[in-house]
């Protein structure tokens, strides 16, 4: 699964990159037409990736994954993980960066997940 996993790789970079378009582009994408033009088109392009991204690594990569290490081996990266996200974002790092995009989502006016049903 090497040529998957390079792809999603590149993926993560890519999705690090339009999210830091997407931080950039909220505070004025209310009010600025072109800021908003182009934060619509950073954020259909990160939804037109993640889908796709999300579906492989759910339904192909992650469950070979398993079949691939050990139980305590998983339980180990599982620990690495979680180490790595408090180096990078604090001991409450989830929480802090979930609440940064619900403040996001407030201030472009996205935050009332029932707007998105369909009618």
């Amino acid at each position: 699964m090497v040529d998957l996993v390079d792809t999603l790789l590149r993926q993560h970079q890519a999705g690090r990159n339009v999210t830091e378009t997407i931080i950039k582009l909220a505070p004025s994408g209310r009010s600025n037409t072109d800021d908003r033009r182009q934060l619509v088109t950073a954020m259909q392009s990160f939804i037109t990736m993640y889908r796709p991204h999300a579906a492989r690594e759910d339904t192909d990569l992650f469950p070979k994954l398993k079949d691939v290490v050990s139980s305590n081996e998983y339980d180990a990266m599982a620990e690495e993980f979680e180490k790595k996200e408090h180096q990078l974002f604090g001991e409450d790092g989830f929480e802090k960066m979930a609440a940064r995009v619900a403040g996001l989502e407030q201030k472009m006016g996205i935050h009332d997940l029932a707007q998105f049903t369909p009618r």
